[in-house]
């Protein structure tokens, strides 16, 4: 942490160089993060005298105590980074799309035989990724009409050919079967083809190649390929009689809007492509209320469309989870080709962005070919954009409405839980803790935390429990409350523990200590409370079976009334910390029972043990490999391959 003379020395030292700069506060917290042509000229104006800086931006000043700067090649480089570095730091003084990490995308993945699937991770693999969505129930939908149009395979299971028969995805139409050779992989990816083309909203293009393959199906006398083409040809002339017509020529284009009221910003986007509307998405943006139209659709260009691009690698040189044998310079044509297909040849919005043509050349860069955004003052173009703000400005009213019924409803149950257990204050800071595992094995257990009625998952966290002398779910919940209850002890105490983003969090002081228990895990932990000196924290256990609240001192539980606000809040807050809990214990138990032979057969250490997953797949597909083809991995003997084979095949046999 720097002082402000040391923040001076900083600033002579700033480079005249374009890159991204980011103003941190105490306890390392980044505030802010722009761009600049000229590093050293755009940070220095921040701390100015003479400057005239807006409100908000003079508060953020005040805070900084160090400036972080990041040198790159061109401006163009620098809101690549800017707009990455943002959606990673979530800054609170920058605009921000809203909970940005959880949006929804469609994945195809990179594998032999891809498949579809619903993810909210973008990562570097080769797959290319449609969205983000803001419905994931909408999203989920649109992936089942995928596979009921095209009968894509939906097992992980490695496509090696040895299977025997195929599943019951192939007798109801939904999978051709590639696992059993029954579909090539020439034919599987001329189909995955196909599901881009209609993700793409491209219904005409893919149209007319479906008709052509039926007609030349039909021509060399296989009716039942034809057929399926026909099928197919009707479903996807279902789906674009939906599509609303916008303009009559075949124009692709975004069109964006916002709708603004009491601080809170909506951004409208609908995509239109050949001419059709094929989705709309609405963003609620962070940070928005007191920046101008300009800032706002700056920032969103870039956030947006570094979202829909996200998936495109930047270093083509090392590839992450290719396909087998496939080269890096097809990697970097597929990436360039999902780029140009996210980014519009046109993106109309109402105000021009304050970096218009720094924007402007990225998404050319994007896309291959020119793009252009453009603010229509008048015509069709401006009509239709009209028409977008009347939707960003009835979402903005419904989220709103959302917002007032939520805050009211969690201000309530947070002052009938307060009159409840008699608290003098309703509870802020809400920590629920819970215990899972199976006769002993495995023991885990989790701390959620609900603030102002709301979870907040940066501050959950989950403990291996130490304690290895059989089930004991008391001692298991005595062992974590000590162990979190230390940093407290260590504040009160004034000690000094290290310093970390972790054990800062740790340190915040609870309103309300709930248990997943009644009686007895509440005595236990009323014990450990009692030995640490921390027993002016509230403490209450809700009991599972009747859902009734204890409090040390009290043999009478404390009955909610079934329709009671507080009683559905401690509930939702007991069920969050029990599904935290069973799920790091699922992943617990799901390795320990995944240790297969090869992890204990000497000789077969990580990189062998890689090679022949890697090779084969899974152990189910080594376990059916003869010892020639195991010893033909690299790093494998024949003395080896028979080793790891009988380990396979005989479990009692010596590793």
């Amino acid at each position: 942490m720097q002082s402000r003379p040391s923040l001076k020395e900083t600033l002579s030292q700033t480079p005249d160089a374009p890159g991204v700069y980011m103003m941190v506060g105490a306890e390392n917290r980044i505030l802010y993060i722009g761009k600049a042509v000229s590093l050293r000229n755009r940070v220095r104006s921040y701390f100015q005298e003479s400057a005239s800086l807006h409100i908000r931006t003079q508060a953020m000043v005040k805070l900084v105590e160090e400036v972080r700067t990041i040198v790159v090649t061109n401006e163009i480089e620098a809101l690549i980074l800017e707009a990455n570095l943002i959606k990673r730091h979530q800054p609170p003084y920058n605009v921000r799309l809203r909970d940005d990490k959880r949006y929804p995308y469609l994945k195809v993945t990179n594998e032999a035989f891809s498949r579809v699937v619903f993810t909210r991770v973008v990562r570097d693999d080769g797959g290319r990724y449609f969205g983000p969505y803001t419905n994931a129930h909408g999203l989920r939908e649109l992936i089942d009409l995928v596979r009921l149009v095209f009968p894509l395979r939906t097992c992980r299971e490695p496509i090696d050919g040895r299977r025997a028969r195929p599943c019951l995805q192939y007798h109801i139409k939904r999978c051709l079967a590639p696992c059993v050779g029954y579909q090539s992989e020439v034919e599987y990816d001329a189909m995955i083809d196909e599901v881009v083309l209609f993700l793409e909203g491209k219904q005409e293009a893919l149209l007319t190649r479906l008709q052509r393959e039926m007609v030349s199906s039909a021509q060399t006398y296989n009716f039942e390929t034809a057929a399926r083409l026909r099928d197919r040809i009707v479903q996807v002339r279902r789906v674009t009689e939906n599509q609303k017509v916008v303009w009559r020529s075949r124009v692709d284009m975004d069109l964006i809007a916002v709708a603004r009221a009491q601080g809170q910003a909506c951004m409208q986007v609908f995509l239109v492509r050949g001419g059709k509307l094929i989705a709309q998405e609405h963003f609620i943006l962070d940070g928005a209320h007191d920046q101008t139209e300009n800032v706002l659709f700056s920032e969103f260009l870039k956030q947006f469309y570094t979202a829909r691009t996200a998936s495109a690698p930047q270093d083509y040189a090392a590839p992450r989870n290719a396909r087998q044998n496939e080269v890096p310079v097809a990697l970097k044509a597929r990436a360039r080709l999902q780029a140009s297909s996210a980014v519009p040849k046109e993106i109309l919005v109402q105000s021009e962005p304050g970096d218009r043509t720094v924007i402007e050349s990225w998404l050319t860069e994007l896309k291959g070919q020119r793009a252009r955004v453009l603010v229509p003052a008048r015509g069709q173009r401006a009509e239709y954009l009209r028409l977008v703000q009347q939707n960003a400005e009835q979402n903005l009213k419904a989220y709103l409405a959302h917002q007032e019924v939520q805050e009211t409803a969690q201000a309530r149950s947070l002052t009938e839980l307060a009159d409840a257990l008699e608290l003098p204050e309703p509870p802020h800071r809400i920590e629920c803790y819970d215990i899972s595992n199976i006769q002993g094995s495995n023991p885990v257990s989790s701390m959620v935390v609900f603030v102002e009625g709301r979870a907040k998952k940066s501050d959950y966290r989950k403990f291996k429990i130490q304690y290895d002398r059989g089930a004991n779910d008391f001692a298991m919940m005595q062992e974590t409350l000590r162990r979190r209850l230390r940093y407290l002890r260590a504040q009160t105490d004034g000690d000094s523990m290290p310093s970390t983003a972790g054990r800062e969090k740790f340190n915040k002081k609870p309103d309300l200590l709930l248990i997943d228990g009644g009686k007895g895990q509440l005595s236990a932990v009323a014990a450990v409370m009692e030995e640490m000196d921390m027993t002016g924290i509230p403490l209450a256990g809700l009991a599972k079976e009747h859902e009734w609240l204890y409090v040390p001192g009290q043999a009478e539980p404390i009955v909610l009334p079934p329709n009671s606000a507080a009683l559905h809040l401690v509930m939702r807050v007991r069920d969050e910390a029990h599904r935290f809990a069973v799920t790091y214990h699922r992943q617990r138990r799901g390795k320990a029972m995944t240790l297969s032979a090869l992890d204990m057969l000497g000789g077969v250490g990580t990189v062998r043990k890689k090679r022949l997953l890697r090779a084969f797949g899974s152990s189910a597909a080594i376990k059916r490999a003869s010892v020639d083809e195991i010893a033909a991995v690299k790093g494998m003997t024949a003395a080896l391959a028979s080793r790891v084979k009988s380990a396979l095949t005989d479990p009692r046999a010596p590793l």
